[in-house]
């Protein structure tokens, strides 16, 4: 394999995981605005609403997956969101930083 193609890899990784965050944190968020009384009290858990940050990040930064303090931002932010959309953003944001430094492009 070289290493675009591995970069290629973590980049759609974190497409899906991006896109899955989103799905996942929004309709988490929309559950809770609907089941409380007031709007303060949705917003009083913040996982679901880092969860649709985490996704937002995923998107706008999967072009940029050569890039080292990025590929270590995705990986904290996936695990910190949690859920399948966090662990592929988490995934994706290791992939990348092991295509960097162990995978070589052939000549």
């Amino acid at each position: 394999m070289k290493q675009d193609d591995a970069y290629s890899l973590a980049r759609a990784i974190l497409l899906i995981g991006g896109i899955v965050a989103i799905a996942f944190g929004a309709t988490t968020l929309g559950a809770n605005i609907a089941s409380y009384r007031t709007l303060a009290d949705s917003f009083a858990s913040t996982t679901p609403l880092l969860t649709v940050i985490v996704g937002v990040v995923a998107l706008v930064t999967s072009n940029r997956v050569k890039d080292e303090a990025i590929d270590i931002v995705l990986a904290v932010l996936g695990f910190l969101a949690g859920g399948l959309g966090g662990v592929l953003v988490a995934i994706g944001g290791i992939w990348a930083l092991i295509s960097r430094y162990t995978i070589k492009n052939e000549a």
